[in-house]
């Protein structure tokens, strides 16, 4: 029985130390250069123009899902 406890004592204080690093793990700078975005606009009569989007107009996030692959 003292393996098992050990074992899980083990395993908790693993997972604290990693808690404390993640916890304090220096959080990226914010890029202050503006990217330009390129977007694929479809016109009329299904033609393609290619737009440029400069400065804040379209703003980048983090995101935890994925979109769906387009078909065709």
């Amino acid at each position: 029985m003292r393996n098992v406890w050990a074992t899980i004592f083990a395993t908790w204080a693993l997972f604290a130390v990693l808690a404390v690093l993640a916890w304090t793990r220096p959080q990226p700078a914010a890029s202050s250069q503006q990217i330009p975005t390129a977007v694929v606009v479809k016109g009329a009569n299904g033609k393609s123009h290619l737009v440029v989007v400069q400065g804040g107009a379209a703003t980048s996030h983090a995101t935890t899902r994925t979109s769906p692959i387009a078909a065709g």
